[in-house]
């Protein structure tokens, strides 16, 4: 990691204020089912489906989009197909809303598969909403926010490549950590 990334990364961790809190909110979720917690928690659980154009890992945000962009796929071919076409076209056609049809059934019949959260960390709400954008978990109550670190072993190897991620994508937008590019 160059000098430059360390101080930013650093300097970004000063900001975020990261707390371990992982034993108080395992304490509450797993111990007052009383209260619906889970209703407080974004990203909560993912979908793996192999698909026709390769494999998705999902949220049920992303979930939600790719149907809607697979019926709007379905609706474009379907309108074509009303075209007099070639017998060649008509056939990749037939074809492509065969291969969406079957992927649009599976996305339907998904079936989630609830995320193992490793660390609860404290963070600002600035930094949640970035989190959740990204497909992350976070539990928000009690005018608090807390990052649940899931993907330890999956999309990210560890909560520091997460963080760094999400430094070098606020980074480009110039929104942040501005006063350290100065060598």
């Amino acid at each position: 990691m160059g000098n430059k990334r360390i101080i930013k990364y650093q300097e970004f961790l000063s900001k975020a204020i990261l707390i371990d809190q992982t034993h108080l909110i395992n304490t509450l979720i797993k111990e007052d089912r009383h209260l619906d917690y889970f209703n407080h928690i974004y990203n909560r659980v993912k979908y793996n489906l192999s698909l026709s154009d390769g494999y998705l890992t999902a949220t049920d945000e992303v979930l939600t989009d790719k149907i809607a962009e697979i019926q709007n796929c379905l609706k474009g071919i379907n309108v074509k197909l009303k075209e007099n076409l070639l017998e060649f076209d008509s056939r990749v056609l037939m074809s492509q809303r065969a291969d969406l049809v079957s992927d649009l059934e599976k996305l339907e019949g998904a079936k989630s598969r609830e995320r193992e959260i490793f660390d609860w960390y404290l963070i600002p709400h600035w930094l949640s909403d970035t989190l959740i954008s990204m497909g992350e978990v976070v539990f928000r109550s009690f005018g608090c926010n807390w990052w649940g670190v899931s993907s330890l072993l999956e999309d990210h190897c560890s909560k520091d490549e997460v963080l760094l991620e999400l430094i070098e994508e606020i980074d480009k937008s110039g929104n942040f950590l501005n006063s350290s590019d100065e060598t």
